[in-house]
């Protein structure tokens, strides 16, 4: 399995302000691509596995560096890679490219499940134990 996973885009005008560079919330959302994208190179489907049986993973809590600005039409790749799993928490980092290569952003996010629409804590392991052996199978930096 792939300790990383990319994902390529291409900057779009809405993603940017009236002079043309992208506005810093947009590479949060490009986070939250770029997570989707990890867990589904691994075969989850987040909508499928998570959502529909009653468990959403949410934002506990968000970081990005802003190092090099980025213009409509660029093409850029983030890099996802997970840092820690746990029964109850996710922590993503990532990598947002140039097409050169050079650095433009560095963040992470760290989550939670909870159970769907009452935002109660859920120990995977204990609410979806399939589910669970294959996240913690996932390539990770560490395990709690």
């Amino acid at each position: 399995m792939a300790e990383t996973v990319s994902t390529r885009l291409e900057v779009r005008w809405g993603e940017c302000d009236p002079a043309g560079i992208v506005y810093h919330p947009s590479f949060i959302d490009w986070f939250s691509v770029a997570r989707m994208h990890f867990l589904a190179e691994h075969g989850i489907q987040y909508m499928r596995e998570f959502h529909d049986t009653g468990i959403t993973i949410v934002v506990t809590d968000v970081a990005c560096k802003y190092i090099l600005p980025l213009r409509a039409e660029e093409h850029i790749e983030i890099v996802a890679k997970l840092v820690e799993c746990s029964r109850t928490r996710l922590h993503f980092e990532y990598d947002v490219l140039k097409s050169d290569g050079s650095l433009s952003a560095r963040g992470s996010t760290r989550h939670a499940f909870v159970k769907h629409g009452v935002i109660q804590p859920v120990n995977l392991q204990k609410a979806s134990p399939e589910l669970w052996t294959r996240i913690a199978s996932l390539p990770t930096l560490a395990r709690a």
